[in-house]
């Protein structure tokens, strides 16, 4: 490009190299999952997903930032990632949020959950759905939101409402999902060809919970750390907690799930009434 250096690209268009360099590193690790995956990780949890996550847009989000601010944004952008003084009301609402409501819809649909009363089976569920979230939170999340919220939503914060913010944000991080779907579903043309129903429905998804990630964000003071975590237990929830406590098929805990995570966005969105700068009166946290 005109005898630029990669840099000075990079510097010239951030936005643009972040969600490039993020995806294709994320697809190339998928790509070579087909080829070698070991069987190393607890809960089945893929490894690819670590590399291609934390090398992809974890990374590239820390390569874009120093490319255009240099050490300071850097340092910014690390500092933001591990932002933990918030007041304790946010650590509960960011782990407890999700499972809490999700558990509370569920006995009211069907009157009760799995395990039975012995104390030993809910210690195993519990104990599972914390394993799970922190393995989550430290081997995917941090990084995943490293990217998407610390660099992509807050570049993009001040130039648009919350539906406009959520949805930008929402359709590079819906494509990047697409090798999970080749990946558990394989590498054929007819995968190819339902791939973009894939996309609209994980779009739509993940446009819901970009609203509240957007509000807990702005909520926390811009911690990464506590969106991360909020992310994290949310994917504990829907793949191990729901599943040992929801008497119910996988397709109606999903449901219940994003009916907790679209009633709450909606309610952000009514509050807000799209706007930013609505998330944060002046003087609360």
């Amino acid at each position: 490009m005109n005898g630029l250096s990669p840099g000075a690209v990079v510097a010239r268009h951030p936005i643009t190299a972040f969600v490039l360099i993020g995806n294709a590193v994320y697809l190339a690790a998928a790509l070579s999952s087909a080829l070698f995956e070991p069987d190393l990780l607890p809960f089945d949890l893929p490894l690819f997903g670590v590399v291609g996550t934390i090398l992809g847009v974890g990374l590239a989000a820390f390569v874009a930032t120093g490319a255009g601010e240099g050490w300071s944004g850097v340092a910014d952008l690390a500092r933001r990632a591990l932002r933990w003084r918030v007041p304790v009301r946010w650590y509960a609402i960011s782990l407890l949020g999700v499972p809490v409501a999700a558990t509370l819809v569920a006995i009211a649909v069907y009157g009760r959950l799995t395990p039975d009363a012995a104390a030993g089976r809910w210690l195993h569920a519990l104990a599972a759905f914390v394993a799970l979230f922190v393995l989550q939170l430290i081997l995917f999340q941090l990084a995943e939101e490293i990217g998407w919220t610390g660099f992509l939503q807050h570049r993009l914060q001040d130039r648009f409402g919350v539906l406009k913010l959520s949805a930008v944000v929402a359709l590079p991080w819906a494509a990047w999902h697409l090798p999970d779907f080749f990946v558990e579903e394989g590498w054929t043309t007819a995968t190819l060809a339902v791939a973009p129903l894939f996309l609209v429905f994980e779009f739509v998804s993940l446009f819901f919970a970009r609203v509240l990630i957007v509000w807990l964000y702005e909520k926390t003071g811009h911690s990464i750390l506590l969106v991360a975590i909020f992310h994290a237990s949310f994917d504990a929830t829907i793949s191990k907690l729901s599943v040992d406590v929801f008497p119910s098929s996988n397709a109606a805990r999903f449901a219940i799930l994003m009916g907790v995570i679209v009633a709450a966005a909606t309610s952000v969105i009514l509050a807000t009434r799209g706007r930013v700068e609505a998330v944060l009166p002046p003087g609360t946290l």
